[in-house]
């Protein structure tokens, strides 16, 4: 399994839903995501977004105002 990272700090929808769906196409099943945002509304789209799709999505907020994802890429 391969952790890898994506920058969306400053971005609304659907900018961060995009990027994280281009990454997720280049990952193996099994490999993990880390996204970290500054955007609730942004948070809880990719949330609905990686679950709709088939992959397992953990949500913390990491500090006050920044939740960090972790999606770990399903069968799909």
């Amino acid at each position: 399994m391969t952790t890898y990272t994506l920058d969306i700090w400053g971005e609304m929808c659907p900018i961060p839903i995009i990027k994280t769906q281009r990454k997720l196409k280049e990952m193996a099943c099994g490999d993990r995501l880390v996204l970290e945002t500054d955007h609730s509304c942004t948070s809880r789209a990719i949330v609905l977004w990686a679950r709709e799709h088939g992959h397992e999505i953990e949500e913390s907020e990491v500090s006050n105002g920044i939740w960090r994802l972790e999606i770990t890429k399903g069968h799909n």
